[in-house]
């Protein structure tokens, strides 16, 4: 009867393990220093070797003649087919009291042949609550001859009580090069006949399993008639090829609505799992993005740069940001919907209708066109008013402390608006509230090209919306300048803001290191945040300042895509 790969080549001494080279040091050690714990828990992805080693440990500790970390294969212990001193159980089908009440009963019997008796509960996380309370006193005083080797892949549904009485050994996943290795030695010495790149593609859709991995090859052999090639791995696997991948990215770029939903259509009628497809176009964007802004780390992990050397002069990076963002929500939903064809043609249409970067980068060059012109007037007309004043001076005397006060108690009165509106939005603060504000907040991309709207529109993309009350909202800049920029054009800034959220509200913002502060003390509730009504009215305010900022000051910060 022919034998599963993955079964044939499965490890037997540590040598033999792939990948995990600091949970085989930390084995050997402990076994050879006479530190064994009394319980362990594996953890990690699957696939990874977790029962393998586990078995192997269960060996190493019951031979007598080990000889740098292998069991001899000779003596009593080891010549043994079918161990009694080493006891697999299964948690996904004996997962209750009962079973476990079994294991407390039998455990105190001494080992048949080696020194201790090892309890191996694979996915230990299924078992029950009552089970894990039945497992509990054993596990913390086990008979001397007694070791546990609990494994699972998903740790955090043991409760903290079990996890502080083991010791952890977190597998993590094997690297792409060590699962190639591992498949070149296997298909040496079975004799299979198969593209270099297809063990690549392997290694990338088995996500760091080595299970997984041969398993794949093992499908591959009985597909393939001969020579195994990379169309067979995706054939088998329901995915695209690279090359696949980018006439879709290509055909966005163009607008080719039609052929999309036509290879959408074809792909449905071959079988193709759309979720799989989500992803392979992320990371197929991730790949274009890593080529075109960090080209030689990208040439270390890729062997096919042609496929991605035509796309990368044919698309920017913000378009790649886009994608990525869009695709991702997009795999989101997908896990709770059962027409993910559809979800995928919709987000294909959005992406569509994204302005396309040239016509971003026209607007920008005008834009830039026009504040290098407004900078010189400004500069001008900045000379004109120092002569004017220095004239007006003669006249009519004015010291200049007068001169400062006037600004001091416009910037006063700012700064009390500013301390009261983030006491107000904190005191009110709704988590729900900015969820929806900050997905409604892109909305102002539909903006920026209003003549009337694009300056604050701008700006207040240059910020991040941090919180929100049915009221107020925060928004957080990087520079002081920036956020004051924001603060002296509020009246405009709402009128944006209500536009885009259809409902009013008042606007206030900050640098980033005073929001860290106040952030911190929000957090550690140091402060006891009280709602008060606004005493003065902000539009009188800024229609009084006489230092109010000029429009013209929004095109220094103005950052298009």
């Amino acid at each position: 009867m022919y034998q599963a790969l993955y079964r044939k080549y499965r490890p037997k001494n540590l040598n033999e393990v792939w990948g995990q080279d600091t949970i085989v040091k930390i084995i050997k050690n402990t076994i050879a220093k006479n530190k064994i714990n009394h319980a362990y828990l594996f953890t990690g992805p699957r696939g990874t070797g977790k029962t393998s080693i586990a078995k192997i440990f269960a060996k190493m500790v019951n031979c007598e003649n080990l000889q740098e970390g292998i069991p001899c294969g000779q003596c009593v212990s080891c010549m043994q087919t079918n161990n009694s001193d080493i006891i697999e159980i299964d948690a996904a089908s004996n997962n209750g009291v009962d079973e476990i009440r079994e294991l407390r009963n039998k455990i105190n019997l001494v080992p048949a042949f080696g020194k201790y008796k090892i309890y191996i509960i694979d996915e230990v996380h299924m078992l029950t609550t009552g089970a894990f309370n039945a497992l509990l006193k054993t596990l913390e005083e086990p008979p001397s001859h007694v070791i546990f080797v609990l494994a699972t892949t998903d740790p955090h549904k043991i409760p903290e009580t079990i996890l502080s009485r083991l010791q952890r050994l977190d597998f993590k996943k094997i690297s792409t090069n060590n699962i190639v290795n591992r498949l070149k030695q296997i298909t040496e010495v079975e004799k299979i006949d198969i593209e270099e790149e297809a063990l690549y593609e392997i290694a990338n859709l088995s996500d760091g399993g080595m299970r997984d991995s041969i398993g794949m090859l093992d499908q591959a052999i009985a597909y393939s008639e001969n020579k195994i090639t990379v169309q067979d791995i995706h054939d088998i696997n329901g995915t695209l090829t690279p090359l696949d991948l980018s006439e879709i990215i290509e055909q966005i770029q163009e607008k080719n609505i039609e052929k999309l939903l036509k290879k959408f259509d074809y792909y449905n009628d071959c079988g193709k799992n759309f979720v799989k497809l989500t992803e392979e176009l992320i990371v197929f964007l991730k790949n274009v993005l890593l080529y075109k802004e960090a080209p030689e780390y990208f040439q270390t992990i890729n062997t096919q740069p042609e496929i991605y050397r035509n796309i990368k002069e044919k698309i920017r990076t913000n378009d790649i940001l886009y994608y990525i963002k869009l695709l991702n929500e997009c795999t989101l939903e997908m896990y709770n919907t059962n027409n993910t064809k559809l979800l995928l043609e919709l987000t294909v249409i959005k992406m569509i209708g994204k302005p396309k970067s040239s016509e971003k980068q026209d607007v920008n060059e005008k834009v830039t066109s026009d504040t290098k012109k407004r900078d010189e007037e400004t500069k001008a007309n900045q000379s004109n008013i120092i002569e004017k004043q220095k004239e007006t001076t003669l006249d009519t005397p004015k010291t200049a402390q007068q001169q400062t006060n006037v600004r001091k108690i416009d910037n006063q009165s700012l700064q009390n608006i500013k301390k009261r509106r983030i006491e107000n939005t904190l005191a009110q603060f709704s988590k729900k509230t900015l969820r929806i504000l900050q997905e409604k907040i892109q909305n102002l991309n539909n903006f920026i090209l209003d003549p009337d709207l694009s300056k604050y529109a701008s700006i207040i993309l240059d910020g991040q919306l941090k919180a929100a009350s049915e009221e107020y909202l925060i928004f957080v800049f990087k520079s002081e300048r920036t956020a004051t920029l924001f603060n002296e054009n509020i009246p405009n800034i709402e009128t944006t803001l209500n536009k885009v959220f259809e409902n009013t509200y008042k606007a206030i913002a900050t640098d980033i290191n005073h929001w860290e502060t106040i952030k911190s003390e929000f957090n550690s509730k140091k402060i006891k945040y009280i709602y008060q009504k606004e005493e003065k009215d902000i539009e009188k305010l800024y229609n009084n300042q006489p230092n109010q900022s000029d429009l013209s000051a929004f095109e220094d910060i103005i950052e298009y895509e």
